[in-house]
């Protein structure tokens, strides 16, 4: 729904401060580039394509090979940075950034692996969460992971309907 949108951009002002207060400095960065998604997202999402919708896709196996090479200098580069920060958990904080940069744009683009990345991202947060003593918001990545696994078994019956 694209009205997720602009529901998103409220969560994710609201996960800024929170994230800057525990010192996962990847992840309120991360918040603000959420923020700026969220526009591109909507704007994205208003375009209409085939049957006035804008049709699911699929990205090639090499496609991922390369985005998961990005994900993971991304990681590394991050962490290095925000280890000179004393920042809390900086490698895991720096890829679940990273990674969430690019599920963030294959949302916007429609490309229902997004989900897989989303759910493993998803995960690992609950843990992280759970580790800086953030029960509550290891309970909403927990619901994001279930989400990411809706969106998945809905984006496919969508793909599937639309390619008949």
């Amino acid at each position: 729904n694209i009205w997720c949108w602009v529901l998103g951009a409220i969560g994710v002002t609201l996960l800024f401060f929170v994230c800057v207060d525990e010192r996962l400095f990847s992840d309120a960065s991360l918040q603000v580039f959420y923020f700026g998604m969220s526009i591109y997202g909507w704007l994205q999402w208003r375009q209409v394509g085939e049957g006035g919708v804008l049709k699911v896709t699929s990205l090639p196996l090499v496609r991922h090979l390369l985005l998961l090479t990005v994900g993971l200098i991304g990681t590394f580069l991050l962490g290095r940075f925000w280890s000179l920060f004393d920042a809390a958990l900086p490698y895991v904080d720096a890829f679940t950034t990273s990674f969430s940069i690019i599920a963030t744009y294959l949302v916007a683009m429609k490309v229902i692996e997004n989900w897989g990345y989303w759910i493993v991202i998803d995960l690992i947060c609950v843990f992280v969460y759970l580790e800086r003593g953030l029960p509550l918001i290891a309970i909403l990545f927990s619901i994001y992971t279930a989400l990411a696994i809706y969106g998945w078994m809905s984006w496919r019956r969508q793909e599937n309907h639309l390619s008949i």
